[in-house]
């Protein structure tokens, strides 16, 4: 029995990690709000049937701070917009530096950054990055 409650313990304390592996939850937001996105996170927008989802980066050539370039760049993320049970992937581009870019999608106007901005020196990795937006509903 002493074997048997030590390969339980075993079992358990390697499977207890895997248990934070699981997909980012769904955020729920209101309009008109701010909030952030990580790769792969989902927010449903509160009392709207829409649901945007932050699929990834798809390029990044902002110039970096601390350094001289002849073109200040672009950075590039694929959104996926789910509303009326249709879904419809739309990549945002955001040229840099600069404030919060904008894009109408589908009835909404999404204003948008992708952080962080890029230094001299330091590599970024798909899961550093993050979606900061706000979602607005367009005038009819």
């Amino acid at each position: 029995m002493r074997k048997f409650a030590m390969w339980l313990s075993i079992a358990v304390s390697l499977l207890v990690p895997l248990a934070g592996c699981s997909e980012p939850a769904a955020d729920v937001v209101s309009l008109d709000t701010e909030f952030t996105l990580a790769v792969g996170q989902t927010a449903t927008v509160a009392g709207e049937d829409l649901s945007i989802e932050f699929v990834e980066v798809v390029s990044d050539s902002r110039c970096p701070k601390g350094a001289t370039c002849i073109w200040a760049g672009e950075a590039s993320c694929l959104i996926k917009l789910t509303a009326s049970d249709s879904t419809l992937s739309k990549v945002l581009t955001q040229p840099g530096p600069s404030s919060p870019s904008t894009a109408a999608v589908a009835g909404y106007e999404i204003t948008f950054d992708i952080l962080p901005y890029p230094e001299l020196g330091k590599q970024l990795d798909a899961k550093d990055y993050r979606l900061q937006m706000v979602v607005t509903k367009t005038p009819a």
